[in-house]
């Protein structure tokens, strides 16, 4: 019989597109690097700036897999949603309201990408997948 493939929940959806954000304004801080690029600091500036734009694209690899529903996503995206909350609460005292987002951004993610709802039916596309013949 026909299979068809689940789409995102509208809390996966909202979660892939924070993720996206993320991305975008982390590959953002990576221009900006280079962009105050000073003699004294260039190779500092450059592995900075490659370090953004990786840490980047691993964030925006992550958005488009949970937005097709892939399970490996859901590691890389907790991880860096538990750094960014370290990073909120260092912030606290510093920039209250930067803080905020982030640890409010932070946690609708790890709700999106790790709640029950979530987890059964990224369940339920691996395994379909797996039982699909190839």
């Amino acid at each position: 019989m026909g299979h068809t493939t689940p789409s995102p929940t509208p809390r996966i959806r909202t979660a892939a597109l924070l993720v996206a954000v993320e991305g975008l304004a982390i590959a953002a801080f990576g221009v900006l690097d280079l962009l105050d690029l000073h003699r004294d600091r260039v190779v500092l500036a450059v592995v900075t700036s490659l370090f953004f734009f990786a840490y980047a694209s691993l964030l925006l690899a992550s958005a488009r897999g949970l937005w097709r529903l892939q399970v490996w996503v859901r590691a890389p995206i907790a991880f860096t949603q538990l750094i960014q909350l370290g990073i909120a609460w260092n912030l606290r005292d510093a920039s209250p309201a930067l803080s905020g987002v982030l640890a409010v951004t932070a946690a609708v993610v790890l709700w999106g990408t790790l709640s029950p709802g979530t987890s059964t039916l990224l369940r339920e596309v691996d395994e379909a997948a797996h039982d699909s013949p190839s």
